[in-house]
């Protein structure tokens, strides 16, 4: 698709956010006829989406239905499923429908170096693209780590590192990304996937359009992404904390071995990495392998991994208190994420859960619990099948909302504890982001030490 493929095109974008601002604002540039639907009311939208019809744009709110059917393209944000009868009313009235990702892949000129799992893929994302730029790259970052994929059309980058999530996945037909990564597959939004098999289906479009000139890092610990990549066409670079493999990178010992096709391989000590846990090791070893696709010196590229202290509210240490310490997880929105942190120490552990479930099953926290947990406080109006699975697991205390539930942490915590908010749950209950939930969880830990004092 060209520039000119979108002049005189009716395009209906669906969904008023972050990415469907970008896109619609894309597509009036390339000389389109854009309608911007969203769900909800014109006063709930942000004022840059009000600002757009100013610019040309037809904004249309209440329900994308009230858009009609009329249109050649329609690109989706996130938040709308593919199969929402809405999106097939759209197609089966003949315009084809496509995620903000694929449109953006269909005019971006650099390769696409995209990252996708159920858990870690942020870190992933950010590591890579420091370690990137730290060897001189110019490297866009963005999709679903923030900035939308469109935003890098036009620019003068060489790379384009992408995080890409199901949701993303489900509307791309062409996109072909020079390097693909998959980290892990656990259950997670089954809410909207139907089951594991949709939802792994999703991911499994990073490798359709891929051939042998392109290269798929997985992970071989990984059973179901082991499998998936067994139909993949690009040349895999498999990763693995279990030992030696033939070719990829491996944990041995306290050191990391990386062994790319055709090249020597390095050998690099584990003591000088800051980031925490062996779901770290993974994300390293893959970043490791991708970035040297693309001509990163081995060396370089560990000295830049080093470095990472890791994202702000994924297992951040951000206060000690009378020998306490305080961690927020808040980015912890699964259950495998919340299984991967409480492994992560072994002191007695104080656990705060809670939001918007997503049909999760929870009993795989249940052994971490029972290991750690001397308290597990759940938080909110949503929590019935977590207390009903978990239950038997550790002492289990409910909390109406946030501040209470610091407030019973508090009165629990000893010296030599740790109080940690890891939710396993979306934020969508009381916040609007987990980066909002761990903001407000971080200022309710420092003002209630603070009115208790050091004495």
């Amino acid at each position: 698709m060209s520039d000119l493929s979108l002049s005189q095109k009716r395009v209906l974008v669906a969904g008023a956010g972050v990415s469907g601002i970008a896109s619609a604002r894309f597509c009036l540039g390339a000389g389109s006829f854009v309608v911007l639907a969203d769900d909800r009311e014109r006063d709930s939208l942000s004022q840059p989406a009000q600002n757009l019809e100013k610019e040309g744009v037809t904004l249309v709110c209440g329900g994308i239905a009230k858009a009609g059917t009329g249109f050649d393209l329609c690109v989706l944000s996130p938040g709308i499923s593919i199969f929402d009868p809405r999106i097939k009313a759209l197609s089966e009235a003949g315009a084809e429908v496509i995620s903000e990702i694929e449109l953006a892949a269909r005019f971006l000129k650099a390769p696409i170096l995209a990252i996708t799992g159920t858990n870690g893929k942020t870190t992933a994302t950010e590591l890579t693209g420091k370690i990137l730029k730290d060897a001189g790259k110019r490297v866009f970052v963005g999709g679903n780590v923030g900035t939308p994929l469109i935003e890098a059309v036009g620019g003068d980058y060489e790379i384009v590192v992408a995080e890409i999530s199901s949701f993303q996945l489900e509307g791309c037909s062409t996109f072909r990304p020079k390097v693909s990564v998959w980290l892990n597959l656990t259950g997670d939004h089954l809410e909207r996937h139907a089951d594991m098999e949709e939802y792994g289906g999703a991911k499994a479009r990073i490798f359709k359009n891929q051939d042998s000139s392109d290269a798929a890092v997985v992970n071989r610990d990984d059973p179901l992404v082991w499998a998936y990549a067994q139909k993949c066409g690009a040349t895999l670079l498999p990763y693995t904390t279990k030992g030696p493999l033939g070719v990829g990178a491996w944990k041995e010992g306290e050191e990391l071995v990386v062994l790319m096709p055709g090249r020597d391989g390095a050998r690099l000590p584990l003591g000088g990495l800051k980031l925490k846990g062996l779901h770290n090791i993974e994300n390293v070893l893959a970043c490791l392998l991708a970035t040297a696709v693309f001509g990163v010196p081995l060396q370089n590229a560990w000295e830049s991994a080093c470095q990472f202290k890791g994202l702000p509210h994924r297992v951040e240490e951000f206060l000690v208190w009378r020998g306490i310490t305080f961690i927020d997880d808040s980015k912890a929105t699964n259950v495998d994420a919340v299984v991967r942190a409480v492994q992560m120490g072994d002191s007695p552990l104080i656990l705060l859960m809670g939001g918007v479930e997503k049909n999760s099953d929870y009993s795989p926290i249940r052994a971490g619990l029972e290991k750690r947990c001397k308290m597990l406080i759940l938080v909110g109006p949503n929590v019935g099948r977590m207390e009903s699975e978990l239950r038997g697991s550790a002492p289990i205390r409910l909390a109406a909302n946030w501040p209470e539930g610091v407030k019973i942490a508090l009165g629990e915590a000893k010296s030599g504890d740790a109080v940690m908010l890891s939710p396993a749950a979306a934020s969508f209950d009381f916040f609007t982001s987990y980066a909002h939930r761990g903001d407000v969880f971080q200022k309710l830990c420092v003002e209630e030490t603070g009115r208790i004092g050091d004495g």
